[in-house]
């Protein structure tokens, strides 16, 4: 039952196939496999059916073939059965991918989603620094920063600070990060050049 359900759950792009991919087990790969090969040959046998069905209708006989395969028919066959063969190779290799096709319906959902979740966020607004504890600051922003971590050097007006510490306090700025200089035998391993205003250009993680 587990390889069934694997099954067509491996046509589908991981964006679609998360919430399930549980039930699959480690059948994935194999259902991958499975369903590349099997969509390879019904393609082949639908294309060889399609083209004996074309022959009498070509314009050119001794072009037939290559008449049906620029044909509407002779293409999306054509393409399902490249499609199937990626899919087929990616299994041997390990990775289990879904139909091209459902690739692109997947990247309109994320979209969606996306732009839903723009929606819902706080208003853009300048970000807030104030001194903390002598040479410190604390930011205050209306926007998370994923990269900023013990590792990550910020440099405010020419002054090099690392990451004390981060926290979550009530909007419109709730995401605040406290600074503190630098020492000098620390190694930077990453350098973001702050600006208050840089929250406007942000790009979408």
């Amino acid at each position: 039952m587990d390889f069934l359900f694997a099954l067509l759950l491996s046509f589908l792009p991981p964006h679609f196939r998360r919430p399930f991919v549980h039930h699959a087990r480690t059948h994935l790969v194999r259902a991958s496999a499975a369903s590349g090969f099997f969509e390879i040959v019904l393609v082949a046998i639908l294309y060889a059916r399609g083209f004996i069905e074309y022959i009498p209708k070509a314009s050119i006989g001794p072009a037939a073939s290559l008449e049906f395969f620029f044909s509407w028919q002779g293409m999306v066959l054509a393409f399902f059965f490249v499609d199937g063969a990626v899919r087929l190779l990616a299994a041997i290799a390990g990775q289990s991918l879904g139909t091209i096709p459902l690739y692109a319906v997947a990247w309109l959902d994320e979209w969606r989603l996306r732009r839903g979740k723009k929606k819902a966020e706080l208003p853009l607004v300048r970000d807030l620094v104030e001194p903390a504890g002598g040479d410190g600051l604390r930011i205050s922003s209306c926007r998370t920063r994923k990269n900023w971590d013990e590792w990550m050097t910020v440099m405010v007006e020419e002054r090099l600070y690392e990451i004390a510490n981060a926290e979550i306090t009530a909007p419109p700025r709730p995401y605040v990060y406290l600074l503190r200089p630098k020492p000098e035998s620390k190694v930077i391993r990453g350098l973001h050049r702050y600006h208050p205003d840089e929250v406007f250009t942000l790009e979408d993680d």
